[in-house]
């Protein structure tokens, strides 16, 4: 399992560096975003269908599914013909991703103390991150030396050994729902509703971060779509299935609901950081890229050491919210002070602010995640588990998109009015 969220992990940025060669290879660059934009989809809409499919089939066998599919995923993308086929092969291979994490998660939950959780998920936490700092680098130098497909194909046998070994040695437990008179069902019209949000989210955020796709008419368009389905989702989830993905009861328990509007914060204040880093190291600091992804790497290791101590002084001591309120306020005063000192003059130690912000955001996760565990009513741990990532996926790819956005509108506003330039010749020269 612990390979799995690896390569969930690595996979989510293995193409980071290769996505725009992919795409001009097959004559289509200006659509090589959207092998990235394609997974982060597919594994959005994944989420949720995960949550309740372990409810009405248990986890054992939903796990499988969840590795089956990225293997395909993988095969798919690796033999594809044309633009399209490589950006399906993507989206597959995100939707069995994101059962590869979510699961375990669920799993551990149901299956270890709870003291052990923390620890245990802070190796997960660990593991992922792991990945996803390798998954850019080993990218490159894979499409280098054995090129993209192989690169793609490798994944398979691995997704393939990992749905062998699971059902091997992971124990078939009863699925929830034959404790009951009934099975749940899947809320396929809440499914489908919730999949149009998602997706008509995942679009309009490429378009407002992609200026030569942007047009008033579709974004407009885009959200009055996204306004009508979150509506219907809502009163469908409310009112109209008897077994609701997201039972909206569920959000107004132990403040659980409060917990994913948090997750969203963090995880878009944690990537709207990561994100832009370079860019400012480069263009505001005049370093060369080289040294700011060398800078770059105190990221992982401030995620890697948070999620490990976090996660041990939770497993000896069990209390998680005095840990969480000063994680918190630790993690706000670093990222207050870095957006007030580094566009002045910085001292050399100043440079220690990214990676506490980091250090603690990622405490303020594992403690997070401890306390959604002791919140849950019994029952519903798969289904809060997925909603919990689901939310973070929802800020991460929020800080993907629309911080850069923003950033450029606002220099090329700025620099319009200083220079008087046309906005178009201005996005030309800057981009």
């Amino acid at each position: 399992m612990a390979i799995g969220a690896f390569l969930a992990g690595a996979d989510d940025s293995l193409f980071i560096s290769t996505h725009d060669h992919i795409a001009s290879n097959f004559g289509q660059l200006p659509l090589g975003s959207w092998l990235l934009t394609a997974y982060n989809m597919g594994y959005s809409i994944g989420l949720p269908v995960y949550g309740r499919a372990c409810d009405v089939y248990g986890y054992k066998r939903t796990l499988l599914v969840a590795y089956a599919l990225f293997s395909v995923g993988c095969t798919l993308t690796g033999v594809a013909g044309n633009i399209w086929v490589a950006i399906t092969g993507r989206a597959v291979s995100g939707i069995g991703a994101a059962g590869m994490v979510d699961l375990i998660s669920v799993i551990l939950t149901d299956m270890a103390p709870p003291k052990e959780v923390a620890i245990l998920r802070s190796y997960l936490m660990m593991i992922g991150t792991i990945g996803a700092t390798l998954g850019a680098p080993l990218g490159g130098i894979l499409a280098d030396w054995i090129g993209w497909r192989w690169s793609s194909f490798a994944q398979s046998p691995i997704g393939v050994l990992c749905f062998a070994v699971a059902a091997w040695r992971l124990p078939s437990v009863p699925k929830k729902g034959e404790s009951d008179e009934r099975s749940p069902d899947l809320d396929i019209p809440g499914l489908c509703l919730l999949m149009v949000t998602i997706g008509s989210i995942m679009i309009l955020c490429h378009t407002l971060g992609e200026p030569e796709l942007e047009s008033r008419l579709m974004q407009i368009s885009l959200l009055v779509v996204i306004l009508i389905s979150a509506l219907l989702f809502g009163l469908n989830e409310k009112y109209f299935t008897k077994d609701p993905l997201m039972p909206l009861w569920l959000l107004r328990t132990n403040g659980i609901g409060f917990v994913f509007i948090g997750q969203i914060f963090i995880l878009f204040s944690e990537f709207s950081l990561i994100v832009n880093m370079t860019g400012f190291f480069v263009r505001a600091w005049n370093r060369s890229s080289s040294m700011a992804g060398l800078f770059l790497m105190i990221v992982p290791l401030a995620a890697v050491l948070g999620a490990g101590i976090y996660g041990r002084l939770i497993g000896r001591s069990g209390k998680y919210k005095k840990l969480a309120t000063g994680s918190l306020a630790v993690g706000m005063l670093n990222l207050f002070l870095m957006s007030l000192r580094w566009p002045e003059d910085p001292s050399f130690w100043e440079l220690a602010y990214p990676f506490l912000a980091v250090f603690t955001i990622s405490g303020l996760l594992t403690t997070q995640f401890m306390g959604l565990s002791a919140s849950t009513p019994n029952g519903m741990n798969s289904t809060t588990t997925t909603a919990y990532y689901l939310s973070q996926q929802f800020g991460m790819m929020l800080g993907f998109t629309l911080t850069p956005a923003v950033n450029r509108k606002i220099l090329t506003y700025k620099l319009k009015d200083k220079l008087g330039t046309s906005t178009h010749a201005l996005l030309v020269s800057i981009g």
